[in-house]
């Protein structure tokens, strides 16, 4: 294959899909998280606002809610842990377009004079970073649910 279809249809691809995975994963972490913290600030003031004995019963079922979508929030993240995504798929994307500067500036591993042995290294690295050399990334697509400590 030249390397060029490779660079375009290959390289330049994949940076967009792992971009984009982790642009999807980081709004989502972001989302749940953000409405984690602001449901824990109106639990705390709805809980205050229990002790008024007028408005007791709404208060109350108010906390009741607003707790539990905190723990759902909580959970769903802990389940499909879009935090450690968001983290593995930029990392991933930001090593491919690494690699990809460093080609196409001939530097580092890719300073050799022989154009074909550059372009074989680079073929190389390439698709060992996504087969995915970092095993953690792949137990996060094939074990969601169990926190990083666990894999690791």
């Amino acid at each position: 294959m030249d390397i060029e279809i490779y660079l375009t249809e290959r390289v330049d691809d994949q940076i967009k899909y792992f971009d984009s995975n982790a642009i999807r994963n980081q709004k989502m972490y972001r989302w749940l998280k953000g409405t984690a913290i602001f449901c824990n600030i109106f639990t705390t003031l709805t809980i205050a606002l229990a002790l008024i004995p007028n408005i007791r019963v709404p208060m109350s079922i108010a906390a009741l809610i607003l707790s539990m979508i905190v723990l759902a929030t909580y959970q769903i993240e802990e389940f499909y842990n879009f935090g450690a995504k968001w983290e593995k798929f930029r990392l991933v994307a930001e090593r491919i377009k690494s690699e990809k500067c460093l080609f196409l500036n001939g530097v580092g591993t890719y300073s050799s004079n022989d154009t074909d042995e550059r372009k074989y290294v680079f073929v190389e690295k390439i698709e060992g970073i996504i087969q995915g050399t970092d095993m953690s990334y792949f137990s996060l697509m094939i074990e969601p649910g169990k926190g990083i400590e666990k894999r690791l």
